[in-house]
């Protein structure tokens, strides 16, 4: 067994984390004091930007950067989720998937541009619900603001963010299971910003007394937009159509393992990664 220290782009925290071949690395993130992080934190616009990342594509690198430059926020945390009842084909191990949110974002910007990667969620044995999670931060991180990132394919007919759920720390077993969670969208929607990524094919009905088309879903939404002079760049790039490309290989490939069909897709340090850890077999 062997130990290797590295500097990751991650938020304040220091994780060892077991690695292929017996190895162990472990996380040391930025070495300041709590007191001090705290100082440095106040007044500090956070957007958590979550998901599977089942793999991290180039997609979900530029949708942070623009999320960045809309000048919106300060940093941009990508978040990799835990365990979700609504994505059961979500089989790669987390470990896998946050090391290849670290590789992308390390192999993708700059040192000072403040794009991190947070083990907030992803580790939890459990499904992680929004509301909990977002308060969670706001506990941890007092002078913070947290914004909570959607795509606009989150608010298409029938989607009700007032109805979402949180964990209820009053359930004790042998407490009947519908009471296990409870709703909280409405002190979401009342507590935390939402900033809405427009996805190619999902639009929202816009009317003269909702020229955005968002304030029929909360008070606190609002769409990403870029300063003037600037177009945003939009993209339908999805981690699923790559998963697809690797575990159907086209004919005209030479091999099973032929990269070609994702080259371009996911950066060059997630697709050494895929291969090494033998993830997305046919």
């Amino acid at each position: 067994s062997q130990a290797v220290l590295l500097e990751l782009r991650c938020c304040p925290a220091e994780l060892p984390l077991p690695l292929l071949g017996g190895m162990t690395i472990t996380v040391v993130c930025d070495g300041i004091p709590a007191a001090k992080r705290a100082k440095s934190e106040k007044g500090r616009r956070v957007a958590i930007y979550g998901g599977a990342y089942d793999p991290i594509t180039n997609a979900h690198l530029t949708c942070a950067a623009e999320i960045l430059r809309s000048g919106l926020v300060d940093e941009v945390w990508l978040m990799p989720c835990a365990a979700r009842p609504d994505k059961p084909q979500l089989k790669t191990p987390p470990l896998d998937r946050y090391v290849m949110c670290q590789l992308a974002v390390n192999a993708a910007f700059s040192p000072g541009f403040p794009v991190l990667v947070s083990d907030a969620e992803c580790f939890e044995p459990e499904p992680v619900f929004t509301y909990d999670l977002l308060s969670g931060l706001r506990d941890r991180h007092p002078g913070t603001e947290f914004t909570f990132v959607i795509g606009s394919d989150w608010l298409q007919p029938g989607a009700n963010i007032s109805g979402w759920r949180s964990r209820n720390k009053a359930w004790r077993q042998g407490d009947p299971e519908d009471t296990r969670t409870v709703v909280v969208g409405d002190k979401l929607l009342q507590e935390f910003d939402i900033l809405v990524v427009p996805r190619p094919g999902y639009d929202v009905a816009r009317t003269p007394e909702d020229p955005t088309g968002l304030r029929i879903f909360g008070p606190r939404l609002r769409w990403l937009t870029l300063p003037s002079g600037m177009t945003l760049v939009e993209g339908n790039l999805s981690s699923t159509e790559v998963r697809r490309r690797l575990t159907r290989p086209v004919e005209a490939m030479a091999s099973s393992r032929d990269m070609r069909s994702v080259e371009g897709l996911v950066p060059t340090a997630v697709l050494g990664h895929i291969l090494r850890a033998g993830l997305y077999q046919p």
